[in-house]
């Protein structure tokens, strides 16, 4: 006990001893003449770390490992910093070395020895030197007993690490008992960095030169192995630590990035990608708790064999791999745009919350505003004449009207990351099928509700491999037509009167509009002597089970997925349009709601019933004159707009209700526009302009689309909310049954608990 109580003391006399006297020597004063070319926050950092190290190591004691992590990430820092620095060469060897042992002893499990304190307090020792002069050299301590695996015949460490037989036991264990909310906020921000990752490295495989993009991936690899060798994950860990490594090759520019480097960055991030997603079924008690198996050691063996070997990148195919790594270092490399700092996020100003709370929160404001309009529409309060009980409503109605806008804009999110995944689907795709394929995608920063955004992925991916596999043609074949031998598919967003549009789009052969007529008939899903029009035929494509590929492959031909996804939009009160040119391509154009939750609607009436259009999608409206309505023949009855004939709906047929007139001139027009196609609806009157909560629809309802959902109004009545894409296409002998549906309104109406958030 004497001993080693005395030995501590020594140690913590000396540290203190060296930060009373060195001062004097003031390592500033001597940075101008022998490390010109540094600068003054390289030295600073690389002072701080030594000064941290030192201080972990001194309060480190045998038979615990309190320090390892913080000081595995400090001495790699120092070896990283000093790679690249002049006249710190000897520093760098001893950095790299203290890491090299500090990861041994690490990955070994195993608590420090005194003797392996004494090795460290070595090294420390010696950093400090060779910080204060360059000249000096670095002499490798001897380990003696201090080694990792004792008894061995070798005397000292490699700054090579070995693979030892721990790195065979691919399996790691979680103690969800006490570390659960820990490995649930690993989780979470682990696939933040992973979803980085992916993007980030196809943004490289097109720019390879981009070394702002380069450094931030580094920086997600190093942040996930800190992450995990806190949590003791060594196999995770050690798989993102050779990783990192990797791209701290390419950043100092050593290791030239090409296709198969990307690729092994891509196979080690869906392994990690594997291991979160079993850790996250763990953690929600889907699957009972067990060790998990992180296959990575032949992609570990791998990337050792690039980084001591980087010109024989071309042997990686072959899985021969020798033993060796390089050590890595950190190349100060300039950043655009002035660098890293200047897009950095301030993560200060942001929370995690979990999203369940924000669902609920929106539910509760789209409440208040229910009751907020019940209260200032109240009979027995439209007659008081109190004006501070007048302002006193107008403000209530203010703030609920803020609430909501803060409360929406918590469900809003940019679709940047659902379209970004689909990079990594065609990368793919294209290398399986021997395609040419690029994709092209705009409008990534147009936000929707979270909830749309989290269900489009699924429908995204079956649609863009059909473009690719099914629409753009072999390289010879698009060579023999004149076009290029690359295809190209569009992926875009926008807005269009109050929805949201993602067109998918491709420079393709084009549908074979006969050829899917042929099939539909061949399966009896149409008969032989259907007249169909094009948008008839196309929409063909998405019934259950139908396919016109001529051979099943494992990316399609079995005709599931495009059933699927006309099921999945339906679900999101969407709809999908089909465009297609021989010869030229198809589009493919998805119709959503900007959000499931309030939209800004105004209120029309007709008869007794009252229904909501979404402001977006109205052009205008006004009250017609005798002369501005007239009857086409094939057309119908049609108002001329601003010089141009538009098609009319009387609202009361469709519905077959009983209006309050039936003479336009005394009735009002509503002008509703969709996908750049106008139509004139005829209501009775409007009574304003009110932001509402969207409810669900009863099944009744489900047969007649032009009805996109419901509303509670201000009396407690139900409003129905009219979707203009229908009402824009509808012709007035519909597949409906009016009558029914005017029944189910009228029930409905003095039954507003049938629907539902």
């Amino acid at each position: 006990m004497c001993g080693r109580g005395c030995f501590w003391l020594n140690d913590v006399w000396a540290y203190a001893s060296w930060l009373i006297f060195v001062p004097p020597i003031s390592l500033r004063s001597i940075e101008p003449f022998i490390l010109k070319t540094m600068s003054t926050q390289d030295l600073s950092k690389i002072d701080l770390w030594i000064e941290q190290a030192t201080k972990e190591i001194i309060l480190s004691e045998p038979g615990t490992d309190r320090s390892q992590f913080p000081l595995r990430d400090l001495l790699s820092s120092l070896a990283d910093k000093s790679a690249t620095l002049a006249d710190m060469e000897e520093f760098h060897r001893a950095a790299t070395f203290s890491t090299t042992f500090i990861e041994e002893l690490l990955f070994s499990g195993q608590n420090y020895t005194q003797a392996q304190l004494d090795v460290l307090n070595d090294l420390a020792a010696q950093l400090r030197l060779l910080r204060m002069d360059p000249a000096c050299k670095f002499a490798a301590p001897d380990l003696g007993g201090a080694g990792v695996n004792e008894g061995s015949d070798s005397a000292q460490v490699s700054p090579e690490v070995v693979p030892t037989s721990d790195e065979l036991d691919e399996y790691t264990s979680v103690n969800l008992e006490n570390d659960g909310d820990i490995l649930r906020e690993f989780v979470n921000e682990s696939r933040e960095h992973l979803e980085n990752i992916e993007l980030g490295i196809l943004i490289l495989e097109e720019r390879p030169d981009d070394a702002e993009m380069l450094s931030s991936i580094f920086r997600a690899f190093h942040t996930f192995k800190g992450a995990s060798g806190f949590l003791r994950l060594m196999p995770v860990n050690r798989l993102s630590h050779e990783l990192e490594s990797l791209l701290d090759s390419a950043r100092s520019g050593r290791l030239l990035l090409n296709p198969k480097i990307i690729d092994i960055i891509l196979a080690g991030k869906d392994i990690l990608k594997d291991f979160i997603d079993e850790l996250q079924l763990q953690i929600d008690q889907h699957k009972p708790v067990e060790p998990i198996h992180v296959p990575g050691n032949d992609l570990t063996m791998r990337v050792r064999h690039i980084l001591a070997n980087p010109q024989s990148v071309e042997d990686l195919i072959s899985g021969e791999v020798a033993d060796g790594l390089d050590a890595t270092s950190e190349a100060a490399v300039p950043s655009r745009n002035g660098g890293p700092e200047a897009k950095k996020k301030s993560t200060s100003q942001m929370m995690k919350v979990d999203t369940r709370k924000f669902d609920n929160l929106v539910e509760l404001v789209g409440e208040l505003v229910i009751a907020q309009t019940q209260v200032s529409q109240h009979p027995d309060l439209v007659n008081l004449r109190s004006q501070q009980l007048s302002r006193n409503l107008l403000q209530l109605s203010q703030i609920a009207l803020e609430l909501q806008k803060i409360a929406m804009s918590l469900r809003m999110v940019a679709i940047k990351a659902t379209f970004q995944k689909m990079n990594r689907l065609v990368r793919d795709l294209t290398a399986s099928i021997q395609k040419q394929v690029e994709l092209v995608i705009s409008g990534e920063e147009t936000e929707m509700d979270r909830t749309i955004v989290e269900e489009l992925g699924d429908p995204l991916m079956h649609m863009i491999r059909n473009s690719v596999d099914h629409g753009v043609e072999m390289p010879a074949d698009r060579i023999a037509k004149g076009k290029p031998a690359k295809g190209t598919v569009r992926l875009s967003a926008y807005h269009q009167g109050g929805n949201m549009v993602i067109e998918i789009a491709d420079d393709g052969a084009g549908l074979n509009k006969q050829r899917i007529l042929s099939k539909a008939i061949e399966r009896g899903i149409v008969a032989p002597d259907a007249e169909l029009e094009d948008r008839q035929i196309f929409d063909l494509i998405f019934a259950p089970g139908f396919s016109t590929a001529e051979k099943i492959t494992d990316i399609s031909g079995r005709g599931v997925g495009m059933d699927v996804v006309k099921q999945n939009i339906a679900k999101l009160r969407g709809k999908i349009e089909i465009d297609s040119t021989p010869g030229e391509g198809t589009t493919f154009r998805i119709f959503l709601p900007l959000t499931l939750a309030i939209i800004d609607g105004l209120i029309a009436r007709v008869g007794d019933q009252r229904y909501i259009f979404p402001t977006l999608s109205v052009c205008e409206s006004f009250r017609p004159t005798a002369e501005m309505i007239s009857t086409v023949y094939g057309k119908g009855e049609v108002v001329k707009v601003r010089g141009k004939l538009r098609p009319m709906l009387r609202l009361h047929e469709y519905f077959d209700i009983v209006p309050r007139t039936t003479d336009p001139t005394r009735a009002l027009i509503i002008v509703v526009e969709s996908a750049n196609q106008q139509r004139c609806i005829l209501v009775d009157e409007l009574i304003g302009k009110q932001e509402v909560v969207i409810k669900s629809l009863d099944e009744r309802f489900k047969q007649n689309k032009a009805l996109a959902g419901a509303a509670i109004l201000g009396d407690g009545k139900v409003g129905l909310i009219l979707d203009p894409r229908t009402l824009v296409q509808v012709s007035i002998p519909a597949d409906v049954n009016r009558a029914e549906a005017s029944q189910a309104i009228l029930d409905a109406a003095a039954s507003p608990a049938a629907f539902t958030m």
